[in-house]
């Protein structure tokens, strides 16, 4: 219906904002990402939406780039996830952090997500796998490379007592650019915080 909305910012929440539009106001649903990132209240702002048609209801949700709309609608094609999950999944995890962990099967990073479980952070690894090919041709910047060192490196870390995510986020860091990593030397990147 819409492909974006652009005016000026009214009001904000983590969860939804409020849009002038030409003198319209349009209530807009987002997640706690797009809000760490909007301008202040009263400045000019473009929300690229998606409108999810119920029975009893219409509401617009909206992202500051094409490439999370395009995402959440790709998530609310998934059996059961419908737009409720679809925002709480894009509101915890960036697209390049979920791809990281749909890759090495990080099931422990996406059951960390509000309303996520074991098993349907386990679905959602095979339901996803395919569909983050068509998101490698639109130039997201997804990592490569490592095979099972980035995996085992990963669980390394969560065994020292990193939280899921922040592993995943400290092997990704460590990552040595141009070449194939060994686990060692990736674990001790990832310890050191540093990006030989």
């Amino acid at each position: 219906m819409f492909e974006y909305l652009s005016g000026t910012l009214i009001d904000a929440t983590p969860h939804k904002i409020t849009l002038d539009v030409g003198g319209v106001g349009y209530s807009v649903y987002i997640t706690i990402i797009t809000f760490e990132k909007l301008p202040h209240l009263g400045n000019k702002v473009k929300i690229f939406t998606s409108v999810i048609y119920r029975e009893d209801s219409q509401k617009i949700y909206g992202f500051l780039t094409v490439e999370e709309r395009n995402f959440f609608e790709t998530l609310n094609e998934i059996s059961g996830i419908g737009p409720r999950l679809s925002t709480s999944i894009l509101g915890h995890m960036s697209i390049e952090d979920l791809h990281l962990a749909v890759e090495h099967e990080n099931t422990k990073a996406i059951s960390r997500i509000p309303g996520i479980g074991k098993k349907m952070s386990e679905r959602l690894v095979l339901e996803l796998r395919d569909k983050f090919q068509k998101f490698d041709k639109q130039n997201i910047s997804l990592p490569k490379g490592g095979g099972g060192a980035i995996a085992d490196a990963i669980s390394a870390l969560i065994n020292l007592g990193y939280n899921p995510l922040e592993a995943q986020k400290a092997v990704k860091n460590a990552l040595p650019e141009g070449k194939e990593p060994t686990l060692p030397d990736l674990i001790s990147m990832a310890l050191k915080g540093k990006k030989e």
